[in-house]
């Protein structure tokens, strides 16, 4: 397989901390879109994972695997910068690569500043929003990244919020080409409600919120918690479902028994992607109060970008609550697609959800043109023949 990409100078090679089966956005945008490209034009580097032998079995194009380290320490960081610059120097001049695409500015991006230095390799750097609130009072990162971007052939944000950031930073718009998160509206589709899934977790007759994504503190999972208390007076059928994994998890289940909620929270761990068409129509609405991270030192400032899992609720025709932090107001039109609420406001919040919940027509109006928008706007295979102009 090794010779079908010796000799080519068209080979682009995408170097990325994040990839199925590792589950973030991040992994779901580059899959779908590196999915979607000429097979024999692409290579992608990514971590090696468990389950990673057997998804890469799967796919038809090619998928290099390597331990790097996937922690968010200092020295994890560190080694991930290391690991990637000695492998980007090896697969480039092993296949030959015409152009490097770093997923991540600072634990990939030097891999391609330095290729570019030794070999004369072109290469492009992803962000996703507050690389430059986060990393920005360092002046070495800030000298680092700066250095990244003025080398690197462009800068591909995932949102108009991520490029706003990134010009108030001094990066010309010129030098930007948005790439923004999309939805398989074939996957992801209106549908009626999962029996196995009702029984499993006792949902006849329940009212349905839902939050599907990483248990982190950006998302506001917390917030959801406390604004329930308020929608079970008034929906004491209500149920919140938490769909997924991470590090707020052991909170968020202690926010639950001290409000004495755990009758109308459900956490469903780890969810595998092709099961979550049945999860999202499950719901009768979708909602993450994204906003800014505070109380973690390692990603203060961090925030959504865009936020994907709004786009594959409105596919599957569910409206939507989304904070009015980052990018997610491209992912949902205020009024038209769902509500944007005030993240830190559980009042807000509550009112959002009892809005939806009471309104049959309007939760219909709403998701009903979420699922337009999926497919005219947001579908996969227009984002990649974006993708295609800076291979």
């Amino acid at each position: 397989m090794n010779a079908k990409f010796q000799g080519s100078k068209k080979i682009s090679l995408l170097i990325t901390n994040d990839f199925p089966p590792i589950v973030s956005g991040i992994s779901t945008v580059f899959y779908q879109i590196w999915r979607r490209l000429p097979h024999g034009k692409v290579i992608i580097l990514a971590p090696k994972a468990p389950g990673s032998d057997e998804f890469d079995k799967k796919e038809s194009f090619r998928i290099i695997r390597k331990r790097i380290p996937t922690g968010e320490s200092g020295k994890a960081k560190l080694l991930k910068m290391v690991f990637n610059i000695l492998y980007a120097l090896y697969y480039t001049k092993k296949y030959n690569i015409g152009k490097l695409h770093c997923g991540q500015i600072l634990s990939v991006g030097p891999a391609g500043l330095v290729c570019k230095k030794l070999f004369g390799v072109k290469y492009s750097v992803y962000v996703y929003g507050s690389e430059t609130v986060r990393f920005g009072n360092s002046q070495m990162m800030t000298w680092l990244m700066k250095k990244v971007i003025n080398e690197a052939e462009e800068l591909v944000p995932n949102s108009e919020f991520t490029m706003r950031e990134y010009e108030q930073w001094g990066i010309p718009r010129e030098k930007m080409v948005k790439i923004v998160p999309g939805v398989d509206s074939v996957f992801f589709h209106p549908q009626g409600k999962s029996r196995q899934l009702i029984e499993k977790f006792g949902l006849y007759d329940k009212q349905v919120i839902m939050t599907v994504g990483r248990l982190d503190e950006r998302k506001g999972h917390d917030m959801v918690i406390q604004a329930l208390k308020q929608v079970i007076k008034r929906f004491p059928d209500a149920i919140y479902m938490i769909v997924g994994k991470g590090r707020e998890e052991q909170r968020l289940k202690s926010l639950t028994d001290n409000l004495r909620l755990h009758n109308h929270v459900i956490f469903t761990g780890f969810v595998l992607d092709e099961s979550l068409p049945d999860y999202y129509n499950l719901c009768n609405v979708f909602v993450l109060p994204n906003r800014e991270t505070e109380s973690h030192d390692q990603l203060k400032g961090d925030y959504e970008g865009f936020g994907v899992v709004f786009l594959e609720a409105g596919a599957c025709g569910k409206p939507a609550i989304a904070g009015n932090s980052g990018g997610s107001s491209e992912a949902v039109v205020d009024g038209i697609t769902g509500l944007i609420v005030n993240p830190r406001s559980e009042n807000e919040i509550a009112h959002a959800i009892e809005r939806i919940l009471a309104d049959k027509n309007f939760a219909h109006r709403l998701g009903t043109a979420g699922r337009n928008r999926a497919e005219k706007e947001f579908d996969w295979q227009h984002i990649a023949k974006i993708m295609e102009c800076i291979l």
